[in-house]
């Protein structure tokens, strides 16, 4: 019977899409509570026409009047356009981690073993003294082929510092 209190919560809280019910379905439209958050297009080809055949993608709570508050990072291959909006079948999803103030992502700017990765996303602490940005809470870089994400060692990972020499 101890199940009934976690099961009574859950009915209460508003629904939100788990990062495994994400997965397989085509975006947009999101999921009720989430809206996209920001990402990069992806290709494992040089052909311009073909600049977003994938995605790394960002979904956060879907009141956009408050400061975004992460949820997901989705992986997507391109399943079609309406005009200059991308749809993208999700193949797979994973919970935005946890981490403390002063950390936001990066993706396309990051490099592994100082070598540039534009399949690397990273959570990365931000800061205006330094061309890269090396402490790096969580990291994962999306493999095209299988289109899943691969766990990196936030050890290996360092990003750009998009701010660095600006007054």
């Amino acid at each position: 019977m101890r199940a009934w209190p976690a099961l009574l919560l859950s009915l209460a809280l508003p629904h939100t899409a788990g990062a495994v019910e994400l997965v397989g379905k085509t975006m947009p439209p999101y999921p009720g509570g989430l809206r996209e958050a920001g990402g990069a297009c992806l290709s494992d080809s040089t052909g311009t026409g073909h600049v977003c055949d994938y995605s790394i993608g960002l979904l956060a709570d879907a009141d956009a009047d408050a400061e975004p508050v992460m949820r997901y990072v989705t992986a997507g291959r391109l399943a079609g356009r309406d005009g200059p909006l991308a749809s993208w079948t999700i193949t797979d999803a994973q919970p935005y981690p946890k981490v403390a103030k002063g950390f936001y992502w990066q993706a396309g700017t990051c490099r592994v073993d100082k070598v540039g990765d534009d399949k690397v996303i990273a959570v990365v602490r931000q800061g205006l003294e330094q061309e890269y940005l090396g402490d790096v809470a969580w990291a994962r870089r999306l493999d095209l082929e299988s289109g899943k994400f691969r766990a990196i060692d936030p050890a290996r990972v360092d990003c750009i510092n998009e701010g660095y020499g600006e007054q």
